[in-house]
C-alpha cells in the first residue's frame, strides 16, 4: 500500500476534491493507497499555491523513495506544453488529459504518451482534475478507467 500526502496550500478549493478522488479510487480498488500526514510518504501532491510549485504549474507530484529505480520522482501537471500532464479539454462532465511525456508509475510501470478521457461526476477546477489524475496514474490506476 502506498502512502500519500497532500500539501496544504492557499488554494483550498482543490484539496477536498483531490482527497475525495483518492479515497474513492482506493475504495473502488483502482489504487492501493491511503492518505497520511507523516513525513515519509510514497507520494506528495503539491497543489498550486504551495511554495514548491511555480506559478505556471497547476501542481507537482513528488515521489518519496520509489519502489523501482525507473519510477517517477517528480511530475509537473499544468496547462503548459512543458508539463508532463496537461488538459486537452474540459467541460462539465468530462475532461481529456494529455500525457505529454513517458512516465513511470511508483511501481516502475511505463505509461506512454497518450490522450486519457476522464468522466467527471461534477464540474471541477482544471488544476484539481490534473492533480487527482496525476496522483492516480503514478499510483498505478489504469488510464482507461479514470473517473472522478
Amino acid at each position: 500500500m502506498f502512502s500519500v500526502k497532500i500539501a496544504e496550500g492557499e488554494n483550498r478549493k482543490t484539496l477536498p476534491y483531490i482527497k475525495n478522488c483518492l479515497k474513492k479510487a482506493s475504495r473502488e480498488g483502482l489504487i492501493d493507497a491511503a492518505l497520511c500526514a507523516g513525513k515519509n510518504v510514497d507520494l506528495l501532491v503539491v497543489p498550486r499555491g504551495v511554495s514548491e510549485v511555480s506559478e505556471n504549474a497547476a501542481c507537482m507530484l513528488v515521489a518519496g523513495e520509489p519502489k523501482k529505480k525507473k519510477a517517477a520522482r517528480e511530475i509537473r501537471c499544468g496547462l503548459s506544453s512543458r508539463d508532463a500532464l496537461t488538459l486537452s479539454s474540459i467541460s462539465g462532465k468530462s475532461a481529456m488529459l494529455a500525457l505529454q511525456t513517458e512516465i513511470y508509475t511508483l511501481e516502475g510501470e511505463l505509461l506512454e504518451r497518450q490522450e486519457i478521457p476522464v468522466s467527471l461526476e461534477e464540474p471541477a477546477e482544471p488544476e484539481a482534475v490534473l492533480a487527482a489524475a496525476g496522483a492516480l496514474l503514478l499510483l498505478g490506476a489504469d488510464p482507461e478507467r479514470l473517473k472522478f
